[in-house]
């Protein structure tokens, strides 16, 4: 007799992940960089997302299957950049800061860089978010945890009016998922 297999699944979520904190995120692309100070940043309850949202840029959400990696960062080679970050932070800002590497593959790598209040709580913020990325059990649910996963996507993804675009809709259905 085979035995039972229960689809419904969540993974464990740690409170200090899933309330949240503020934090200001900056990336680097080649010679482009992003600064948004002030994002608040949270893991939604089933461990799929990390979003951010600030006051002045609507939300944005990175799904953390395709994180390989959250690790410690250095400041960035944007003189610019790196002095607001110090100016901000202190001279230990290099200890609060945090990367999640994430990309299709192991390959085409992608970074995105925030920075904590202070030493710990980024501490408890990497070992956190790794207890939910590189699950085996993520890549692998039934098709209607996936539609959930597509329907937090598109609540994560609004605009300053917390409306969802509609260009993120027709992302969504054109992507073939």
């Amino acid at each position: 007799m085979t035995k039972k297999f229960d689809f419904k699944w969540r993974l464990e979520v740690d409170k200090e992940i899933s309330d949240g904190d503020t934090f200001d995120r900056w990336t680097e692309e080649k010679e482009v960089t992003d600064y948004e100070p002030d994002c608040m940043f949270k893991v939604d309850e089933y461990g799929f997302f990390v979003y951010w949202k600030s006051a002045d840029r609507g939300g944005d959400c990175l799904e953390l299957r395709t994180v390989s990696d959250i690790r410690k960062m250095k400041l960035p080679k944007d003189p610019k950049l790196s002095g607001k970050l110090v100016e901000k932070h202190g001279k230990d800002v290099e200890e609060k800061m945090l990367g999640f590497c994430f990309g299709p593959n192991y390959v085409d790598v992608h970074l995105i860089n925030f920075v904590c209040k202070d030493k710990d709580q980024a501490d408890r913020w990497q070992s956190s978010i790794r207890k939910v990325t590189n699950k085996s059990k993520m890549s692998n649910v039934c098709p209607a945890t996936n539609l959930l996963c597509h329907w937090h996507r598109l609540g994560f993804q609004t605009d300053v009016s917390g409306k969802i675009p509609v260009k993120n809709l027709i992302k969504t259905f054109a992507s073939g998922k």
